[in-house]
């Protein structure tokens, strides 16, 4: 799994590029962790590139939903395709983030 972190506006933008699971959680949290530490509190999580999330990857986007909510944040979803937007509806996680076709308007939505 590789991950990008840009900052757009104060938001930071993390693009995964493979799996978000148990094997990467690891690289995953370190990397928010960082951006938590130099303060960024709003986040996009893009999935065009992502191939495969399990129920830790589910459970690392509601932590990370957590800790952006108790600091007045907040986490956005970026391109989910068919497969990732059934995950999300059936686990009623769909219900728990503001989900958006486009990068350009997850950010502009902060």
């Amino acid at each position: 799994m590789n991950i990008a972190c840009e900052e757009y506006d104060q938001v930071a933008v993390v693009t995964i590029d493979g799996e978000l699971s148990t094997d990467t959680l690891e690289v995953f949290k370190r990397t928010i962790q960082e951006n938590l530490k130099i303060g960024h509190i709003f986040f996009v999580i893009v999935f065009e590139k992502i191939s495969f999330i399990d129920s830790q990857g589910l459970e690392a986007l509601l932590w990370l939903k957590d800790e952006c909510e108790s600091r007045q944040g907040q986490v956005k979803l970026v391109g989910l395709d068919e497969t990732q937007a059934k995950i999300l509806a059936m686990t009623r996680l769909d219900h728990c983030f503001d989900i958006h076709g486009q990068i350009v308007q997850a950010v502009k939505s902060f």
